[in-house]
């Protein structure tokens, strides 16, 4: 095993921190123009995903293949899965050049959909993962990569959304890991994979995070959110294949600890535009984020309302699973308290200037 040095971070982070300066005080960049969905009402650069994202994949396969071998997975001892880090890798890489042209030239939601479809299916079509539903269930392999494709498209455009307030995604994310430590801590513990990635993620993502702090001078932007969207939502399909042999594979409902929040706020949202008749794609500041950002507890009391409830259902989900409570019944007290909570927020904040 490779023990990560604090001065190989500290290069890391020096390193992330001078390429996103430059970029910010720069002249050339992609800016974001303030439209009906912006929380921000300045022009502001985005695309901040397309220098942390290949910061992170650089530095992961530098260590994927150093003399002292051992990172991650050595390349000599498992062809079939080294070759799932290639494609994890592969498939990260290419959602941030989709993402950075759609920041560029603003594709048609129809034709990014269908080449996030397409990457998706084709990623898992060769790494055949296995999952399970409900703890038990299991399909045929062809109806699982149809119904998993769907569904991590989904999940990756709803990443994409919270790249709509500062720190909102950073907080979100970095609460998300905890939660995965806690579903799968043998993949997510010290000197595991999952742990690794995340380690040079959030390092490579230091100058990103300096800048995305509130009032932010920098967006991640679709190159950003899109790849993180990806890789979130893929690394833990291969919690069976690099774990321990007698560690149990993914589960798609341990998806929703991930950021149960904003799994609640975007289903309920297009539900509620579905049957009013709006259009699905269209810009609009209907998210509970937004509506707690208009109110006087502003961008700062919204990113610490949902920090704190992302949080508290990283601690019950702790707590049930250390005296042992069986999974699906955590599923549904977790679930229970989330959706309780939200509708609570959303009863007592006040609807104003909704587009």
């Amino acid at each position: 095993m490779v023990y990560f040095f604090p001065p190989m971070f500290a290069i890391l982070a020096i390193l992330s921190l001078i390429l996103h300066s430059f970029y910010v005080y720069s002249r050339f960049g992609v800016k974001d123009v303030p439209n009906e969905r912006s929380l921000h009402n300045v022009v502001t650069k985005k695309s901040g995903g397309m220098f942390f994202i290949p910061v992170f994949l650089l530095t992961s396969i530098f260590l994927l293949f150093c003399p002292d071998g051992g990172f991650l997975l050595s390349p000599k001892e498992n062809l079939s899965k080294t070759f799932g880090i290639y494609l994890l890798l592969a498939g990260t890489f290419v959602f941030c050049i989709l993402g950075f042209i759609d920041d560029l030239y603003h594709l048609s939601p129809k034709l990014r959909l269908f080449l996030e479809l397409s990457v998706v299916a084709v990623f898992l079509i060769w790494t055949n993962p296995e999952v399970t539903y409900f703890g038990m269930m299991t399909i045929p392999k062809p109806v699982q990569v149809i119904v998993l494709t769907i569904f991590i498209v989904f999940a990756v455009n709803l990443v994409n959304f919270m790249d709509g307030m500062d720190w909102y995604l950073v907080t979100t994310l970095s609460l998300s890991f905890f939660s995965l430590v806690t579903i799968a801590p043998q993949f997510y513990g010290i000197g595991n994979p999952g742990y690794h990635f995340y380690t040079i993620l959030f390092v490579s993502m230091f100058g990103f995070i300096f800048y995305n702090f509130p009032r932010a001078k920098l967006f991640m932007g679709d190159s950003g959110s899109l790849a993180l969207g990806f890789f979130v939502m893929t690394l833990p399909l291969f919690i069976g294949k690099w774990g321990n042999p007698n560690s149990p594979v993914w589960d798609v409902t341990d998806y929703f600890y991930l950021f149960p929040y904003f799994w609640l706020d975007g289903v309920f949202i297009l539900i509620k535009r579905f049957f009013q008749k709006k259009h699905l794609f269209s810009a609009h500041r209907e998210h509970l984020y937004q509506r707690i950002t208009e109110t006087k507890l502003g961008k700062i009391g919204s990113l610490c309302i949902f920090s704190i409830l992302n949080l508290s259902v990283v601690c019950i989900h702790f707590v049930l699973k250390t005296y042992l409570v069986p999974n699906i019944i955590i599923l549904f007290i977790v679930f229970l308290y989330s959706v309780v909570s939200y509708g609570i927020l959303w009863f007592f904040v006040p609807r104003k200037n909704l587009a």
